[in-house]
């Protein structure tokens, strides 16, 4: 396993997925622009190839990620990275992490 370049936020963010023989939802646990972290019921092994719907808080629009891979499994929690977004989702996280990272600290 490599290091990570940039720390992952912690989100609860719901998100649907689909792909290899499999669909399903579960919660997005943290999130950077490289990857994340699903907990989920379904079960999918290393490897597997997926398509994220992310929802969002607020008003803004799903993020989609077309193409992620599972690149860990750790019970009913997977880490996946992301190799390929749809139309404007990587700006959109992009945006949104970057927004998270100028919050002030509570």
């Amino acid at each position: 396993m490599k290091p990570r370049s940039r720390s992952r936020v912690p989100v609860d963010y719901h998100t649907s997925f689909t792909g290899d023989n499999i669909s399903g939802t579960g919660l997005l646990k943290n999130l950077a622009i490289s990857g994340g972290e699903i907990e989920s019921d379904v079960q999918f092994s290393i490897g597997t190839h997926l398509c994220l719907q992310v929802t969002l808080s607020g008003a803004r629009s799903p993020i989609v990620i077309a193409l992620a891979i599972v690149r860990w499994k750790q019970g009913d929690r997977y880490g996946i990275e992301f190799v390929r977004f749809e139309g404007t989702a990587k700006q959109q996280l992009e945006e949104m992490l970057n927004q998270r990272d100028d919050a002030p600290s509570a």
